[in-house]
């Protein structure tokens, strides 16, 4: 009985030794979010529970206008803050690069009906939502 025990325990730090070796290498895979000199933006803005997921619809049909639309590439993914709020997160490749995405935003037209009704959706503005930047280092 002593020897199955033993042998019980050599296994089960044996697969701990192995998991924790597995993991490492995972982590070893990560990359960085951004890589120096790109810029993560952020929106966040007030949005009641009840139209939340109607507001993140509307992001993400934003979102794939961009996609389709936009003569500059950025990334960009929803979602909803910790404190409730919606909004996204964009990656862009550099400064020059995210004024030339936010200049083609303002001149779109559809793009700005767009993000007019995420926040009339939510029931403010589009000056009501925060946005942030980053620049990666």
């Amino acid at each position: 009985m002593n020897r199955l025990k033993s042998l019980g325990c050599l296994l089960a730090t044996f697969a701990t030794i192995l998991s924790g070796t597995t993991m490492a290498a995972h982590h070893d895979d990560l990359q960085p979010v951004a890589t120096p000199g790109q810029v993560i933006v952020t929106y966040r803005g007030e949005c009641p529970s009840e139209a939340i997921d109607e507001a993140i619809t509307l992001i993400k049909e934003t979102i794939a206008y961009e996609r389709k639309n936009s003569p500059i590439l950025y990334s960009s993914s929803p979602g909803v803050w910790s404190d409730g709020r919606i909004g996204a997160v964009d990656l862009h490749e550099s400064q020059e690069a995210m004024e030339k995405a936010f200049a083609w935003q303002v001149a779109d037209a559809k793009w700005s009906s767009m993000y007019e009704e995420i926040a009339s959706r939510c029931g403010i503005t589009i000056e009501d939502f925060e946005v942030d930047s980053l620049v990666a280092r």
